[in-house]
């Protein structure tokens, strides 16, 4: 790429006095059209006064180098190119007015402290999916009770899925109501239990009122249900191991037997639970969905050797959704010189994503468009890591590694965390089928 990196200024026309002009693409007189996929990032960091504009406007707008004749146009181009290995040309520029020099040096200071940035790069996205099979299901499950009701017959979803932002859209964009309120849903409606499911007393009252149903209920979020409840029938307190963070279902747990569980979100507790007079030999624990397996791990040693003859799930019946998406941000965070975490500024999934992130000490900035990544966060990068918070839209993704593209040859590769079954095991205790990917369930 150095090699064949060219740093040029054109006489060209198209600008106004009073703007500054960065190109989305270059039309270049040997080497023909010239891509910039960093256009938006050096647009962004006119706008922020990186340097600053001035209050010149800015305009995204492709430029043609071979328009005018040598030193006949109306203003001046400054740009960088180089070649990629297919020989596709790649570039930055900004255009000004020539009769505005100040503008002129403007445009050459953005290109060059851009084009100080070209390099080969890695890049690696961790987690491309930010949503379990149980969220992916549940949404699915939902559409296709929208489409077979019809327009004129709204299904409601009782609370709202944990899913991205693009498939909430879709399902608004079916037509699917949200609802906190069965008051809410007409008389004949249809109610979308949605895949962390809902309190028992929602349950009863949709029965009551004969309202039409359709579960998509996590099995793994009905087997904790069904555990808790069970264990509380039985005359025991449950500890609920529900981790630093609130999870939706957790609410969902507690309901199932408000007056004998107890929460708990990190090992120190254990020895807090006293207090509240439980009894030893009459104590069991539930691990949250949506709570890492790790985390839990921890705490369940704490109550254990607190409390030894505490019983509890069939490890097998635990979810592995949250701990493998934890693994593989750590993982990447650990092989890369910047982690960027994709998502808004007030969602707790990307805050999360970015505590996982920072843990192995790696620099980690948060984006909620591709224009805020800046070059100084780029400065002495060579490999990036990528990972999308639920709030991130699906195509925010394609626009930051489009315009990292632009900054020189990208190596784009995945990298997920799995946990399943040993290969040739079918990975589920006795009485306990296997689902795909080797979760397992309640008969």
């Amino acid at each position: 790429m150095n090699r064949t990196m060219r740093v040029e200024r054109f006489s060209v026309s198209g600008v106004r006095p009073g703007e500054l002009v960065v190109a989305t693409g270059i039309t270049h007189p040997e080497r023909g059209t010239v891509g910039s996929p960093a256009a938006p990032l050096l647009a962004a960091a006119l706008g922020r006064g990186e340097p600053d504009a001035g209050g010149r406007r800015i305009r995204l707008h492709p430029v043609d180098a071979t328009a005018a004749a040598p030193g006949t146009g109306d203003a001046v181009l400054v740009m960088v190119s180089y070649l990629e290995r297919d020989g596709r040309a790649v570039g930055l520029g900004a255009a000004a007015h020539a009769d505005d020099p100040a503008a002129v040096d403007l445009c050459a200071e953005l290109v060059a402290q851009w084009a100080g940035l070209l390099r080969s790069r890695r890049l690696l996205v961790a987690a491309p999916e930010p949503d379990c099979a149980g969220a992916l299901a549940g949404v699915e499950a939902t559409l296709r009770a929208a489409r077979e009701a019809g327009r004129d017959a709204p299904v409601y979803v009782y609370g709202r899925p944990v899913a991205a932002v693009d498939r909430i859209a879709r399902l608004t964009e079916a037509g699917v109501a949200f609802v906190d309120d069965l008051d809410a849903v007409p008389d004949g409606g249809v109610v979308v239990f949605p895949p962390h499911g809902v309190p028992l007393p929602v349950r009863a009252e949709v029965a009551a009122r004969g309202l039409g149903v359709v579960d998509t209920t996590c099995p793994l979020a009905s087997l904790a249900h069904r555990d808790v409840a069970a264990y509380a029938h039985r005359g025991d307190t449950v500890v609920l191991m529900t981790g630093a963070r609130d999870t939706a279902g957790e609410w969902i747990s507690v309901s199932q037997a408000p007056e004998s569980v107890l929460t708990m979100r990190d090992a120190a507790q254990a020895s807090d639970l006293q207090r509240f007079g439980v009894d030893p030999e009459r104590l069991s624990l539930v691990v949250q969905t949506g709570v890492s397996v790790d985390d839990a791990a921890g705490m369940i040693t704490a109550l254990r050797e607190r409390y030894p003859r505490v019983r509890g799930q069939h490890y097998d019946a635990l979810c592995y959704a949250a701990t493998d998406r934890a693994a593989a941000v750590r993982s990447v965070a650990e092989a890369v010189d910047l982690m960027l975490v994709l998502g808004a500024a007030d969602d707790p999934d990307a805050a999360h994503l970015e505590a996982e992130a920072a843990a192995g000490g790696r620099a980690v900035r948060r984006l909620a468009a591709a224009g805020d990544l800046t070059a100084a966060w780029l400065t002495g990068v060579n490999a990036i890591g990528v990972v999308p918070a639920r709030s991130a839209p699906g195509a925010l993704m394609p626009q930051v590694l489009d315009a990292l593209a632009g900054l020189g040859p990208l190596a784009v590769t995945h990298r997920e965390v799995r946990t399943g079954p040993r290969p040739g095991v079918d990975g589920a205790a006795p009485g306990l089928p296997a689902l795909p990917g080797g979760t397992v369930v309640d008969a």
